[in-house]
């Protein structure tokens, strides 16, 4: 699914340049459960957001499911991070004044689905992540885990085919990230593509392959039989 190649990624500082990525090569296959663990500062979240087409490499080249990523222009990458891609990070990123549910059908807003099919799918994605009866209850009236939840279901509401994850226990509860992992367990085992960020080693436990980065480089590369969803 994944495919990158010699992957770089510049940052100027003044007079200074930092190489956030320097270098890097990997593949991921369709249906993986991959984390990406790391310091601060040791390109991870880069290279999430360069495999998330939220930024774009200095030099190098990124294919997803075959199609040359690099070089696309902005409206490209836009429809790519819509149909083919879902986000999930520490932060939840609700819209405080919406319902869960209008959280929800953002993405099919911006994809032009027509409102009856928006609503009839955000409830079903809503009662995939075990959230159907707090359907109309905004941010403020939810727990952490039920808002990470919330953000979930917006993420998988396109059936993407990629999901990636940057911290998504970071503001959790140790007892609310193991619900949360199980919750990448059981979607993974569906076929999607899990890609998380982690500094944290029992949850980078979840997943089948370890990538660990130091100063942009991939220091290590561990595969190993994933846990089964509960």
């Amino acid at each position: 699914m994944i495919k990158i190649r010699d992957l770089k990624k510049r940052y100027k500082m003044g007079d200074q340049e930092l190489w956030a990525l320097d270098g890097v090569s990997l593949e991921i296959a369709g249906g993986e459960f991959v984390a990406i663990m790391g310091a601060s500062g040791s390109g991870k979240s880069t290279l999430m957001n360069v495999l998330g087409c939220l930024d774009s490499p200095t030099s190098g080249d990124y294919e997803l499911e075959d199609a040359a990523i690099s070089g696309c222009k902005d409206v490209e990458l836009a429809r790519i991070r819509n149909r083919s891609i879902g986000f999930v990070f520490q932060s939840f990123n609700l819209l405080p004044r919406m319902t869960a549910v209008e959280n929800v059908e953002l993405p099919l807003l911006y994809s032009q689905v027509r409102a009856p099919e928006r609503r009839q799918r955000a409830l079903a994605a809503l009662g995939e992540v075990g959230l159907a009866e707090r359907v109309h209850h905004r941010p403020n009236q939810l727990s952490g885990g039920q808002q990470q939840r919330v953000a979930i279901a917006r993420s998988i509401i396109n059936r993407p085919r990629l999901l990636l994850a940057d911290e998504p226990t970071g503001a959790l509860d140790s007892k609310t990230s193991e619900e949360i992992m199980e919750l990448f367990l059981k979607l993974n085992a569906e076929g999607m593509t899990v890609v998380l960020v982690t500094h944290e080693p029992d949850i980078a436990t979840y997943a089948g392959r370890v990538i660990r980065l130091r100063d942009g480089r991939i220091l290590s590369d561990e595969r190993k039989k994933s846990r089964l969803p509960v």
